[in-house]
């Protein structure tokens, strides 16, 4: 079985809203809003879970779940990609950030012991920067631990054809008993809408308000 298939533009239901929008200088748009984890951070603290491998792994279900977040362009084509792996931001010992890359897996606990492994191998001092935009089947990710942002913004270099969604995690902050964290997303317009983004800010929050039916197991 391929990793990949070629959407047919000229019988694709996005067809205009593709053409409209893929030769802006900045295809991009983005919304920011709170999730609530107060039952996410709950269920990991009282199992010893990573609370970041626990909100990476629901953001991952949300982005393979969802088809808009598997399209990329490429050469003018639009590839709906199979299995969507993350690429986060990782901060070293030294207080320097790196990337850091994590397969998608569907277990919890499989993810869990992968991305544990994968951000103490990166926090090493030595660990360089690996850039690996070359693999476009990825969502860039970044963990802004410190903030509660209300909108973010990201760097771009337009000539490369970026077309690949980022997230970002902020911190989460307590208000009349609930945990609310800030994510913002950011995708082509060419290849997604708002309710895109909308299903994805649902299917999050529902996992969040449930993490035992989707982190056992």
């Amino acid at each position: 079985m391929s990793d990949f298939q070629i959407i047919d533009i000229e019988q694709w239901e996005r067809k205009e809203q593709f053409q409209f929008f893929k030769n802006y200088d900045n295809p991009f748009f983005g919304l920011t809003a709170d999730v609530e984890v107060s039952k996410l951070l709950e269920y990991t603290q009282a199992r010893g879970h990573s609370f970041f491998a626990a909100y990476l792994y629901i953001s991952q279900l949300q982005v393979n779940k969802i088809k808009e977040f598997r399209y990329r362009i490429v050469d003018d084509r639009v590839v709906d990609y199979a299995k969507i792996s993350a690429g986060s931001t990782v901060l070293k010992e030294n207080e320097v950030f790196t990337f850091c890359y994590f397969d998608y897996l569907t277990s919890f606990k499989a993810f869990e012991a992968h991305v544990l492994e994968q951000i103490d191998n990166c926090r090493q001092p030595e660990s360089l920067l690996d850039d690996q935009d070359h693999n476009l089947a990825q969502v860039h990710y970044s963990v802004i631990p410190w903030v509660h942002f209300r909108g973010l913004s990201h760097p771009r270099n337009h000539g490369i054809g970026d077309s690949i969604p980022k997230i970002v995690f902020g911190k989460y902050t307590s208000s009349q008993g609930l945990k609310n964290m800030p994510i913002s997303v950011e995708a082509h317009h060419s290849l997604m809408d708002g309710f895109h983004m909308g299903q994805y800010f649902e299917g999050f929050q529902s996992c969040a308000n449930l993490p035992e039916n989707f982190l056992e197991g």
